[in-house]
């Protein structure tokens, strides 16, 4: 980088400039990683959530199961 010390106003002002934008470019793109982010985790948890309400049907035809199965031996 350019010696600050020697550098004229104008072109401080100027590299400040850029240098915001630079970081609005910046925030821009990590808002954008980020709401892709919660998207994909949205999408997984929605499997997760059918792959769990799956889990509890079978927990709950077991269940049944060995209540019929326990009537029957009575």
């Amino acid at each position: 980088m350019e010696n600050i010390h020697i550098l004229t106003n104008d072109r401080l002002r100027a590299l400040v400039v850029e240098t915001e934008e630079t970081l609005d470019e910046l925030k821009l793109e990590l808002d954008r990683r980020e709401q892709v982010q919660q998207e994909h985790e949205v999408a997984h948890l929605e499997n997760h959530m059918k792959s769990a309400e799956l889990s509890l049907k079978t927990i709950r035809d077991f269940l049944s199961f060995l209540s019929q199965d326990f009537k029957n031996k009575k």
